[in-house]
């Protein structure tokens, strides 16, 4: 069954996000470099400041998951948009650490939240389950392409013996924030009413459901092997074991962003026609031959084959992405209702939160113990792990959640009913 044709609507809200996402990448790579070497605030200082915005951005997602099936995902969205304009500005003049401090509190309790309200906008534009496939896989090549190009530009421009190079930056980056919040001002309320005297919904009522939680549990161990590993684990590992330079380790992120954005549309039309659970399962094996390819990188291999085996490794894992994408969060979105996507969409984001705070600690501590070896076995079981839960979803899921389209005629429908009450 051919997808429905996207909504307008939904087409302006990726524009919109590739906006935002562009100003984004001007910035993302660059703010510790700001703070450190443009405004001369100390190394550890500066992790610290980090740390304390990923932090507030924890505590914020499960917020808003509240505040997003309350208020609607439009003006949620669009408050966090808001709150990141002013963020930048705000960095923008920081030139210490007591006026970094607010900016970064700011900065990342509005970054975490803004992933779940993100999806929650298109699950509610696209209600259709390909289409909706469809707008998540678009999306994720869209951010990994703006932030991209975003990278690039900010490069060319960022000195650090200039701190108004970055100035320029970061209110550029506070101007295409603008610019999306503009835009969701056309897009529909994205906000069911509740039904009057319904009981008032909570967390507890999205863990109650079986298979939902196997989702969620399949979201966090993806959130622990997947990008927010690759992002501290690969420069570490790339420039202490595998001994390549900085060149090699940025050549490297091409590599895996032009592969996301040239493979993602061909993966995503062999995954409409897989189950979820099966494409759950092909991404978790693409993950962990990624990542034991990457530990071939420390062998004790002329520099062609360690550069190739680092090259090998971001290509997979970039591969490994664009299966996940049209899967983990459809497949979240699928298994809950409007009455509490929200807080769906922010159980699965709060997973990436905390990846963001513990992996950096687990891959340099595990790289500075002369351990990296086992901190890559453990990442391979952890994406073994995802296949396991894929495998168990195949038996829990009925036809209708597993697959995107219609089931195959030969399919049978499973014993188990539609929800958990």
């Amino acid at each position: 069954m051919p997808a429905a044709a996207m909504p307008a609507a939904t087409r302006l809200f990726l524009a919109g996000n590739a906006v935002a996402m562009t100003g984004n990448g001007l910035v993302l790579a660059f703010t510790l470099i700001y703070l450190h070497q443009a405004r001369g605030i100390a190394l550890p200082v500066v992790g610290l400041l980090l740390a304390a915005g990923a932090a507030a951005g924890l505590l914020a997602v499960t917020v808003s998951g509240v505040l997003l099936d309350w208020l609607g995902a439009r003006r949620v969205l669009t408050g966090i948009i808001l709150g990141q304009a002013a963020a930048q500005v705000l960095l923008a003049w920081a030139h210490n650490a007591a006026t970094a401090l607010p900016a970064l509190l700011l900065y990342g309790a509005t970054w975490a939240p803004m992933f779940p309200a993100i999806s929650t906008v298109i699950a509610r534009l696209t209600p259709d389950p390909a289409t909706q496939q469809r707008v998540f896989a678009i999306n994720f090549t869209a951010q990994n392409a703006a932030l991209g190009v975003g990278t690039v530009l900010g490069a060319a421009v960022a000195n650090v013996h200039h701190p108004g190079s970055f100035q320029a930056l970061f209110l550029a980056n506070a101007a295409s924030c603008l610019i999306f919040a503009a835009v969701l001002t056309f897009l529909p309320t994205l906000r069911t009413a509740p039904a009057k005297k319904e009981r008032r919904a909570s967390y507890r009522d999205v863990l109650a459901h079986s298979r939902l939680r196997l989702a969620l549990v399949a979201s966090l161990i993806v959130a622990f092997t997947g990008y927010t590993a690759f992002d501290s684990g690969l420069p570490a590992y790339a420039s202490v074991e595998a001994h390549v330079s900085a060149r090699i380790v940025a050549l490297s992120l091409t590599v895996n962003t032009a592969l996301i954005v040239l493979a993602q549309l061909f993966v995503l039309r062999r995954v409409r026609r897989a189950r979820r659970s099966s494409a759950l399962a092909v991404s978790g094996l693409i993950l962990a031959v990624s990542w034991a390819v990457f530990g071939l990188a420390a062998l004790p291999v002329a520099a062609t084959g360690r550069i190739a085996f680092v090259f090998g490794f971001t290509a997979l894992f970039g591969l490994g992405e664009t299966v996940l994408a049209p899967t983990v969060g459809p497949l979240v979105n699928r298994l809950t209702d409007d009455r509490l996507r929200g807080r769906a969409n922010s159980l699965a984001a709060l997973s990436q939160s905390l990846a963001f705070i513990v992996c950096p600690a687990l891959a340099t501590g595990f790289i500075a113990a002369g351990a990296a070896a086992v901190w890559i076995g453990l990442l391979c079981a952890g994406c073994l792990g995802t296949i396991a839960v894929g495998a168990r979803l195949r038996r829990a899921l009925t036809s209708d959640q597993d697959y995107v389209t219609e089931a195959p005629a030969t399919e049978s429908e499973p014993v188990a009913a539609v929800r958990d009450e």
